[in-house]
């Protein structure tokens, strides 16, 4: 049976929305690596985590009816995630370390697995290759200065995207590629 929110602060949502959760969730199966029985604070946790949940989909029904500015909002939000950053890094190595010499660690539907780096290679002390690589840094670097010259009218284009470099060979002229826009946060 749904009770009916009542109460005007912060700390009354809250606490009707703990309450909420708690009555939701009592009765769920749990799936465990452990063998063991949530303790209080694990509890209390996945509580705050679903009250959080439900924190955040109101900012998105707010944002959609108009009661809060969407540029506002976002800000909140990526300084929240930024502080959510924060907290993991302080405790991910202690998490990988408990996860040495098992495969994952399951919490009801979802799967914490410890996954390795990725291995690459350092061709630092082959000299062909650093030689090649800076040859390519170059290329790219005349290239570039070109597409560059094209927006400040230095560069003549000729027809089908192509230019004559110093040397006076026609080259290919490349293209502004662009990645996805997004918002920053930085401190003012």
């Amino acid at each position: 049976m749904e009770k009916i929110y009542k109460g005007n602060s912060q700390q009354d949502y809250f606490n009707h929305a703990t309450n909420q959760i708690f009555e939701l969730t009592k009765n769920m199966e749990k799936t465990e690596l452990k063998a063991q029985e949530v303790t209080s604070k694990e509890e209390q946790l996945i509580t705050r985590k679903r009250t959080a949940k439900m924190f955040l989909d109101d900012i998105v029904r707010q944002v959609d009816q108009g009661n809060l500015p969407a540029t506002f909002a976002a800000l909140q939000i990526k300084q929240l995630k930024k502080e959510f950053d924060n907290t993991l890094a302080r405790i991910e190595d202690q998490a990988k370390d408990e996860l040495t010499g098992t495969d994952y660690y399951i919490y009801g539907d979802h799967k914490l697995t410890y996954k390795q780096g990725s291995k690459g290679v350092d061709y630092s002390d082959c000299e062909q290759i650093v030689l090649m690589e800076n040859h390519l840094k170059e290329l790219k670097g005349k290239y570039k200065a070109a597409l560059d010259g094209v927006e400040k009218g230095v560069t003549q284009t000729l027809e089908n995207h192509k230019f004559v470099d110093a040397n006076g060979e026609i080259c290919n002229l490349p293209k502004w590629k662009y990645n996805k826009s997004s918002i920053q946060l930085t401190k003012v």
